[in-house]
């Protein structure tokens, strides 16, 4: 994998370097060195982020799934780290940006798609993905090993 290469996917990815750092189980400072081309990324790391974007896709397709036949498709984004995992506590390792980008793709698929912030509804869920009103509110399954919190 490229310095080039990692920085494109880890954008596409909607991950800060924060948080790819936090899901590889490295500091910041490194994945900024890799990027950079300072220092050479090790191998396993091509593997670990192929996991990141097989996950990402994943939930994109379960929102696709969720709200294909919808009458109103919606689905609720968070505007900042803290809003989504007060709402969302199991989502602590990921991003509210990566969950943007998720609704993002999502929205390339389903025609009138229904976006809005934690501020436009009311209400709060657990776990799993689930619906608050009619609004689809998040990824559910398993997630990328996370070495720390990003």
């Amino acid at each position: 994998m490229t310095a080039g290469e990692l920085q494109t996917v880890r954008e596409y990815l909607g991950l800060t370097t924060d948080a790819l750092a936090g899901i590889l189980g490295v500091r910041p400072d490194t994945v900024r060195r890799w990027e950079s081309g300072r220092d050479p990324i090790p191998h396993r790391v091509r593997e670990e982020v192929e996991e990141v974007e097989a996950f990402t896709a994943s939930i994109a397709g379960e929102v696709v799934a969720a709200l294909h036949d919808q009458a109103t498709p919606a689905v609720l984004v968070y505007r900042t780290d803290r809003e989504m995992h007060a709402a969302r506590p199991d989502t602590a390792h990921l991003t509210a940006r990566w969950w943007r980008h998720v609704v993002a793709r999502a929205a390339h698929e389903i025609p009138g798609l229904v976006i809005a912030g934690a501020g436009d509804i009311r209400g709060r869920t657990r776990g799993g993905s689930a619906r608050v009103g009619d609004f689809f509110v998040g990824p559910g399954g398993p997630s990328p090993r996370s070495h720390a919190t990003p």
